[in-house]
């Protein structure tokens, strides 16, 4: 048993995932810096498969363990966790959703992070799991690790959703848009294992790393004392809320060679997430995160504010592709990049991408008259 001087409270937002559930809860009932140091915070979004009389059984059985009933559905991740926040007492705050795993060190380890360099923010990696284990990848990051040979990297730099030859993407454009030349603390010359820095704008590579709010470990004070809250986008509030919590924080850590998350991807027709059904919503909602995040970052100038975004585009981008919208649908989507142009002009390389993106859809419309 560890004894600590602070309460960790994690917040998981639940909506009919009852069949994934307690394997959630009880990867954090079990974590081995002991439940007796936690706040699990379980709100329940108007539930319809059990997921409540689930919960309440944990709440009853667990001092650590606090159901929340929502009265009213809200329809994504942002609401529920919301409420967490407003109801959480610990002195850390964390995220799990709930059809996902921590490793059992998980809160022990990013605690004693976060502790030791009195930072703001410390956080890892996570494996994404396909098919219940099929396949593996480890989340990307823009540094090299020591980790197994055996997970592929998850490097969303590899796509090409621009329709260039394979040659230009790779020689040329994909090192323009990624900003490859960012050097700031921390040199690219062999694996890193952490990275400890005091702001952002030290070391902006981080904001490439995929937004997974559930890998991380926050200070207290950074979220209540800046207002920050989930913005209301079905996806594309976890973006919204790790850039935000970048911006303002002051110390963050990133564990380079540490998974603390395991992280599955439900894409068996029956056995769907929200995230997974793409649609003309789920697109316009991430294309909203995105000008909210162009919005927050530019006052920190043009590199932080290309690196926030322009990386998230090329996701957006490919998951357009591979969709299917009417016509009506990709204009309005168009509308919603044409914002994000007027708003969002750190430079050369940002012009160049909003304007090849909006050509796509413009070409889209087009077609489908």
């Amino acid at each position: 048993m560890i004894t600590i001087q602070d309460k960790i409270s994690i917040i998981l937002p639940i909506f009919n995932v009852g069949s994934h559930l307690r394997g959630g809860i009880d990867s954090l009932i079990n974590q081995t810096i002991g439940n007796e140091n936690l706040e699990i915070i379980m709100v329940n979004d108007c539930s319809t498969d059990g997921s409540d009389e689930i919960i309440n059984e944990y709440a009853e059985k667990y001092d650590c363990c606090k159901a929340i009933h929502l009265e009213k559905n809200t329809g994504a991740a942002n609401g529920p966790r919301n409420k967490g926040l407003e109801n959480c007492t610990g002195d850390y705050i964390m995220f799990l959703d709930p059809d996902d795993r921590y490793v059992l060190d998980a809160c022990e380890t990013l605690y004693n992070s976060v502790k030791e360099h009195d930072a703001d923010i410390a956080f890892g990696r996570f494996r994404r799991i396909f098919t219940y284990g099929e396949t593996v990848q480890k989340s990307y990051s823009p540094y090299e690790d020591d980790l197994e040979n055996s997970y592929p990297d998850e490097i969303l730099e590899d796509h090409n959703p621009l329709n260039v030859s394979d040659f230009i993407w790779t020689n040329a454009l994909e090192k323009l848009l990624y900003g490859k030349d960012i050097v700031k603390t921390y040199e690219r010359k062999g694996p890193v294992d952490k990275i400890v820095i005091k702001n952002i704008k030290e070391e902006p590579d981080l904001l490439k790393i995929p937004p997974s709010v559930w890998t991380k470990i926050y200070k207290r004070e950074l979220i209540m004392d800046n207002n920050i809250k989930y913005q209301k986008f079905i996806s594309g509030d976890d973006m919204a809320f790790t850039d935000e919590t970048f911006l303002k924080a002051s110390g963050i850590v990133f564990l380079n060679n540490y998974f603390c998350y395991d992280y599955f991807i439900r894409d068996l027709p029956e056995d769907k997430s929200i995230t997974n059904n793409v649609n003309v919503r789920l697109l316009a909602d991430l294309m909203d995160s995105y000008i909210y995040c162009a919005e927050i970052s530019k006052p920190y100038g043009e590199e932080i504010a290309n690196v926030a975004v322009n990386p998230h585009l090329m996701y957006w981008a490919n998951t357009w592709k591979n969709a299917s919208m009417t016509r009506d649908e990709n204009k309005l989507l168009l509308e919603k990049l044409e914002k994000l142009r007027s708003i969002h002009n750190a430079g050369l390389k940002t012009k160049f991408l909003l304007s090849s993106l909006i050509k796509m859809l413009e070409a889209a419309i087009l077609v489908k008259k």
